[in-house]
């Protein structure tokens, strides 16, 4: 038997290979697993966070008395992993517990419900180690069994 590659044979690849690609970009951002704010901050190679400049989502807990909402309508807060933190500092590492913390700059539509204490996914990109320019903000359900 005599295969004979046709032209049509080498569309149908094409767009096979293409569907793939564009399936492949489609799901991988959905794979980006949930992260602490410990394992962000912590993530230093030699002086350089290997999530820099990258997506992330960080599920954390927004620090009490960091909530702000700018005159733009954005809002600028920090994140800490479990707790609520003291809401001081400038990011990076503060407070006596040497708790690590990002602060976090939105300006999309704040979700209804967001307050200091409750926990939320914040997905954006990471500018410096602890700062976050986020593009989604997402609300963790309370559940009756915390």
């Amino acid at each position: 038997m005599n295969f004979k590659f046709k032209p049509v044979h080498a569309v149908v690849l094409g767009l096979v290979l293409v569907s793939a690609l564009l399936a492949y970009d489609a799901f991988s951002s959905y794979l980006n697993p949930y992260l602490t704010v410990s394992e962000v901050v912590g993530a230093g190679d030699g002086g350089k966070n290997k999530f820099l400049n990258k997506e992330v989502q960080i599920l954390a807990t927004v620090a009490n008395g960091s909530l702000t909402l700018r005159e733009d309508g954005s809002l600028l807060f920090s994140l800490t992993d479990g707790g609520t933190g003291d809401g001081g500092g400038d990011g990076g590492v503060s407070g006596d517990n040497e708790r690590a913390r990002i602060v976090v700059e939105y300006s999309g539509v704040q979700p209804q419900g967001l307050k200091e204490g409750r926990k939320v996914v914040a997905v954006g990109t990471l500018t410096s180690p602890s700062h976050l320019n986020a593009t989604q903000l997402l609300l963790k359900c309370p559940s009756k069994y915390e």
